[in-house]
């Protein structure tokens, strides 16, 4: 386990040196032995080991500071998911949309799972999970790009998934209940609604919040302005 958060931990902040005191803390916590000092660097000589025997040798450097992983950024997922966000927002700017999903779905595509699963330092744990919110984040953008480009068919099955492993985050809902009222499911998406506002009720104790309730409103009135493309911008969802 050591070895895997030594790996994270470097990765995080590949190309950059990582203070020896700050791998510490990663590895071993607010406890760190006596002889941690030591034990870091025969983990740092076992990892150079390691990477050399699989023909990578020489990407770990050291300097008075700590210890450098000398990979390109975009060897890393984290960093090329970031990087690819960035160019998506640029095509969106520039007003090419279908561009920019293209661009948040192979950012999307480089995940395999929760970000450094099976991983306990909390030092990690803080980075995995801001990964992990932002991923999330770039789903619901992605999702709002599409409709606004007249997907709701195409991502209806992902947006259900998503939205029942995620009951609470109210913009993802929202973009469930108009896809499905756009694809012609107006009982469905009444009954979406509902099922949110039970769970609101019962495992939080309070009430969708306005975005939602104005939408089922405008639902019930069967209102233009839901199969308008741009009423699901982002603009008017709850982030």
């Amino acid at each position: 386990m050591r070895q895997q958060t030594l790996v994270a931990m470097l990765s995080l902040y590949a190309g950059n040196t990582v203070g020896a005191s700050w791998l510490i803390e990663g590895v071993w916590g607010g406890r760190p032995p006596a002889t941690a000092d030591a034990q870091l660097r025969i983990c740092v000589s076992r990892l150079r080991r390691q990477l050399a025997e699989a023909g990578m040798p020489g990407l770990i450097s050291t300097d008075s500071h700590g210890y450098r992983l000398a990979v390109p950024r975009d060897r890393v997922d984290a960093h090329r998911f970031t990087d690819l966000l960035a160019k998506s927002r640029k095509a969106e700017a520039e007003g090419d949309c279908v561009e920019a999903v293209r661009l948040l779905r192979t950012a999307l595509g480089l995940w395999r799972g929760p970000a450094a699963g099976g991983l306990t330092s909390p030092l990690v744990r803080a980075a995995a999970e801001r990964l992990d919110e932002e991923r999330m984040g770039t789903f619901e953008h992605c999702f709002g790009l599409e409709l606004r480009l007249g997907r709701h068919h195409q991502i209806l099955p992902e947006l259900m998934a998503h939205a029942n492993e995620s009951p609470f985050r109210e913009r993802l809902q929202f973009q469930l209940i108009t896809a499905l009222y756009r694809s012609g499911r107006q009982v469905d998406a009444l009954h979406a609604y509902r099922e949110i506002r039970r769970k609101f009720a019962e495992e939080i104790g309070i009430e969708p919040s306005q975005f939602l309730r104005t939408l089922e409103r405008k639902i019930l009135a069967q209102s233009p302005e839901l199969n308008s493309r741009t009423y699901a911008q982002d603009t008017m969802i709850p982030a």
